[in-house]
């Protein structure tokens, strides 16, 4: 099979009371949700936990709605993410990766970001996310949008309202 080739990544929408934790990208200039790379040896949930403890200063709780597995054995069952992205074009971008999306709660607001990450946060409420303009990517809305949803358990499975009918 050779080397991999895809970057991973693990992505967490962080959420509080109804509202969705997103960040000014310093590269992108646009809203973003914390994440980034995998480490060494790391999985992916436990990238999701540290990145957003290092971007954000929160601690997170991931949501997993799938119900326990029976004991199977020699493995281990993570936190299934609640999507996997293939994201990027090598040729076009020169990036491409495969990136975890997690959802995940916190009882905290206050944002104390680590040394060297950006500093401009925003909590966005689900009316916040349908209004905003291009400065949100239409992927990170609708899946931000998701991520409210499924952290209430509202409107799962259905067409998200002003999206264009997009079903994630």
């Amino acid at each position: 099979m050779g080397n991999y080739n895809k970057s991973l990544t693990a992505t967490v929408y962080i959420i509080n009371n109804g509202r969705v934790l997103l960040h000014m990208h310093k590269k992108y200039n646009t809203w973003f949700p914390v994440g980034g790379h995998l480490e060494e040896d790391e999985l992916p949930h436990e990238a999701a936990i540290r990145e957003a403890k290092e971007e954000s200063g929160l601690d997170v709780t991931l949501i997993n709605k799938n119900p326990d597995i029976f004991d199977i054995g020699l493995v281990t069952r993570v936190p299934s993410p609640l999507a996997v992205y293939h994201e990027g074009d090598k040729k076009e971008t020169g990036e491409d990766f495969l990136d975890f999306i997690y959802a995940a709660s916190t009882d905290k607001t206050d944002i104390h970001p680590g040394e060297n990450e950006t500093d401009t946060f925003r909590w966005f409420t689900e009316k916040e996310l349908l209004s905003v303009d291009e400065s949100i990517k239409i992927h990170i809305r609708n899946t931000a949008l998701r991520c409210l949803y499924y952290a209430s358990g509202e409107k799962d499975g259905e067409y998200f309202p002003g999206t264009k009918n997009v079903i994630l």
